[in-house]
C-alpha cells in the first residue's frame, strides 16, 4: 500500500518540478555565494595550462589564458542573473505603473501612451538596445538599464488590459461613487486584483533577459572585461569551437540551463495561480 501510494505521487510532472526546484536553488546559492563554490579565482591566469580540455583538476578545462572555466562560469551566474533579476523587477515597476495609469484614465490619455507603446514596439530591437547602450554606456548598470527600457512594454500592455476589463466592474464604481481618486483606486482597488498575470509576466521576463543579456555579450554589446558573464565567455569562444569546444559549450550550457528553469518556474506560477 506505501509503495503504490509512493509511485502514485511521484508523478513525472512533480519530480520536474522538483529537479528544477533543486537547480533554481543552487543558480541562487551561486550568485550569491560564488567564492565558497569555485575552485579558483575567476582572474587567476596560469600560463602553463592553456587551453586545456575538461580534467580532474579543471572539470571544465581552461581557456587562452589559463583561467578555470568552472570558475568562471560559477562567478558568471552571479553577474548573468543580476542583469536579469534586476531588468526584470524594473520592467514590472514601470510596466505596471505605466500600465495602470493609462488603463484607469482612458480616453486621449491612453491613446497618447498606448502609442508611446506602439513607437517603442515598431522599432527594431538591436537598433533600440544599441541606442540605448549608447546612452547609458555598456556594463551592468547600461545593461540594465538598455534592457528594462527595452521590455517594460509588455507588462504595461497586460496590466492595461487586466485594469481596463476591471474598471467598470461594482467594487471600482462604488469606489468612485465614494470619491476616491483614480490613482487610488487604480492601486488599492484594481492592482490587488491583477498580481498573478502580472507576477507570471515578470517571471517570464527573467529568463528572456538572460537570453537577452548574453546575446548581447555575445555581439560585443553587453558585459566587458573584467566582468564575467556567459555571453562574454561565449563571445571568446566562439572562434575555437571546433579546436577547444569547451570554451563554449558550457557557458551556452549554463545559459541554456538557467533559461528552461525560470521559464519552468514561469510555467508553474502560470498554472498555481489561476
Amino acid at each position: 500500500m506505501f509503495t503504490q501510494s509512493t509511485k502514485k505521487d511521484l508523478n513525472p510532472a512533480k519530480i520536474s518540478s522538483i529537479i528544477f526546484g533543486v537547480v533554481l536553488i543552487l543558480l541562487i546559492l551561486l550568485s550569491i555565494f560564488p567564492d565558497f563554490f569555485t575552485p579558483f579565482s575567476p582572474s587567476a591566469s596560469n600560463y602553463d595550462n592553456l587551453l586545456k580540455s575538461p580534467s580532474k583538476s579543471n572539470l571544465f578545462g581552461t581557456d587562452e589564458l589559463g583561467r578555470d572555466i568552472l570558475s568562471r562560469v560559477i562567478y558568471g551566474t552571479r553577474v548573468s542573473l543580476s542583469v536579469a533579476f534586476f531588468t526584470s523587477t524594473i520592467s514590472l515597476i514601470l510596466g505596471t505603473v505605466y500600465g495602470l495609469i493609462s488603463g484607469i484614465k482612458g480616453g486621449l490619455i491612453d491613446e497618447i501612451l498606448m502609442k508611446i507603446v506602439d513607437i517603442f514596439y515598431s522599432i527594431p530591437d538591436l537598433l533600440l538596445i544599441s541606442i540605448f547602450i549608447l546612452l547609458f554606456g555598456r556594463g551592468i548598470t547600461g545593461i540594465i538599464i538598455a534592457l528594462s527600457l527595452l521590455s517594460w512594454m509588455r507588462i504595461a500592455r497586460i496590466t492595461r488590459a487586466n485594469v481596463i476589463e476591471l474598471k467598470n466592474r461594482p467594487f471600482v464604481l462604488s469606489a468612485k461613487v465614494m470619491g476616491f481618486s483614480d490613482l487610488r483606486i487604480a492601486f488599492k482597488e484594481i492592482l490587488p486584483n491583477i498580481l498573478a498575470p502580472i507576477i507570471v509576466t515578470f517571471s517570464f521576463t527573467i529568463p528572456s533577459s538572460i537570453l537577452a543579456e548574453s546575446t548581447l555579450s555575445f555581439l560585443g554589446l553587453g558585459i566587458s572585461p573584467p566582468d564575467v558573464s556567459w555571453g562574454l565567455m561565449a563571445n571568446n569562444g566562439w572562434q575555437g569551437i571546433r579546436s577547444f569546444p569547451h570554451l563554449i559549450i558550457f557557458p551556452c550550457l549554463a545559459i541554456f540551463i538557467s533559461t528552461v528553469t525560470f521559464l519552468k518556474l514561469g510555467e508553474y506560477l502560470k498554472w498555481s495561480l489561476k
